[in-house]
C-alpha cells in the first residue's frame, strides 16, 4: 500500500503542478501555494505519526557533510559549466519572458531567490528524498523512482526554456543527480546531505539567473 501511494500520489502531484505551471497563467506566489500543499503540508498531515526520522538533522555525521560539500561544489561548477557551453542553444528570451509572466522581475528576484535557497529546496528535499523514499522503505525503488519523479517534475519548468534535446539532457542529469542526492543520505539517514547538494545547484542556477535578468 504504502508503495502504491509512493508511486500514484507524486504523479498525481506533478501532473497537477505541470498543470498550474503551464495550463493556467498565476503568479509566482500561486505556483509556490500549490506546491507547499502537495509537496509538504498533505504529506506532514498524512505521515506525521512517523515523526520524520530523516529530519533529525543531528544524527548526520561530518563525513556525510563533507562529502556534501565537495559534490555540491562539484555540481555546482557542472551547471554553470554546462550553461556557458550550451548557452546557444537555450532560448534566454523565453527564460526571461516566462519569469515576467510568473511576476519575477528584476525588482523582487532578490526574494525569490532567497525562498528558492532556502525554503523551495527543504521542500523538494523533504518530499523527494524524505517522505517517498521512506515509502518504498529498503526496497532498491527508493533509488530509482524517487528521483526519476524530481527529474519529470522538473520538465514543468524548463519546459519553455529548453529544445528537446536539451529538455532531455536537463532532466536525465537531475534524474542522475537525484541518485547522487539519495546516496548520499543513506549513510546518516536524514536529508541534510542532499540538502547541502541542493543548495549548491540552487545557487549555480541562481547566479545563471542573475546573468539573465541583469546582464543579458
Amino acid at each position: 500500500m504504502r508503495k502504491t501511494f509512493g508511486s500514484l500520489f507524486p504523479i498525481v502531484s506533478i501532473v497537477v503542478l505541470l498543470w498550474i505551471e503551464q495550463g493556467l497563467e498565476v503568479s509566482y506566489v500561486w505556483k509556490t501555494a500549490a506546491k507547499a500543499l502537495l509537496f509538504l503540508i498533505i504529506p506532514l498531515i498524512l505521515f506525521r505519526a512517523t515523526r520524520f526520522p530523516f529530519l533529525r538533522f543531528r544524527n548526520t555525521d561530518r563525513r556525510s557533510i563533507g562529502i556534501a560539500v565537495g559534490l555540491g561544489v562539484v555540481v555546482m561548477s557542472a551547471i554553470i559549466g554546462t550553461f556557458l557551453v550550451l548557452q546557444t542553444y537555450i532560448d534566454l528570451d523565453a527564460l526571461i519572458a516566462d519569469l515576467t509572466l510568473s511576476g519575477i522581475t528584476v525588482t523582487v528576484f532578490p526574494f525569490i531567490a532567497v525562498y528558492i535557497l532556502f525554503g523551495n529546496s527543504i521542500m523538494e528535499e523533504f518530499f523527494f528524498r524524505g517522505i517517498l523514499p521512506d515509502l518504498f522503505g529498503r526496497s532498491r525503488l527508493r533509488f530509482i523512482l524517487p528521483p526519476l519523479f524530481f527529474a519529470i517534475y522538473h520538465i514543468a519548468i524548463f519546459l519553455p526554456w529548453f529544445s528537446l534535446p536539451i529538455l532531455l539532457l536537463a532532466v536525465g542529469g537531475l534524474w542522475v543527480g537525484g541518485v547522487i542526492f539519495q546516496l548520499v543520505n543513506e549513510r546518516s539517514g536524514t536529508i541534510l546531505p542532499s540538502w547541502i547538494i541542493h543548495l549548491f545547484a540552487d545557487f549555480g542556477i541562481l547566479l545563471i539567473g542573475v546573468y539573465a535578468l541583469y546582464f543579458y
